[in-house]
């Protein structure tokens, strides 16, 4: 009786510790994808890119980074419209220059104009989702980034 029941509690201990390591790396993940987006999103917003002027090269190979703004949080238009018609006719690029080249990402942009960009996240994956406040053309504008694995 007392093997047996060692046993059982040193079953329970095991499937305990295996639980108990599943829910941390979880939440290790978790916190890893909150932060590439966050880290994304807040260099999109804030940054012109590399090189600044990418949007008038008309070459997606000669971009580094993409970035849409003019200044902090204030997009430019044309940034804005480049982007999206690269996101949407050469997703794979805009991934790898993003550096995220494990993770989808989606981008929408609603104010005065809706625009969306990337591949809608389906609804059995688990997302990272930043939304920020920002301006194009003195219209406030909701820029939001969703992330994840793909």
């Amino acid at each position: 009786m007392a093997t047996f029941l060692f046993l059982l509690i040193l079953v329970g201990l095991f499937t305990y510790s295996q639980n108990t390591q599943t829910a941390a790396q979880e939440t290790i993940n978790r916190r890893s994808l909150d932060n590439v987006t966050s880290n994304i999103a807040e260099f999109i917003i804030k940054n012109p890119g590399i090189p600044a002027n990418w949007e008038l090269l008309g070459d997606i190979n000669s971009v580094t980074q993409f970035g849409l703004a003019q200044k902090d949080r204030v997009l430019d238009d044309q940034k804005v419209v480049a982007f999206v018609n690269y996101a949407n006719t050469d997703y794979t690029t805009i991934k790898s220059r993003l550096n995220i080249p494990a993770y989808e990402f989606y981008v929408t942009l609603e104010g005065g104009a809706s625009l969306s960009a990337g591949q809608p996240a389906p609804l059995t994956r688990p997302v990272s989702v930043v939304q920020r406040l920002v301006t194009i053309n003195g219209v406030e504008t909701i820029f939001t980034l969703t992330i994840y694995e793909s």
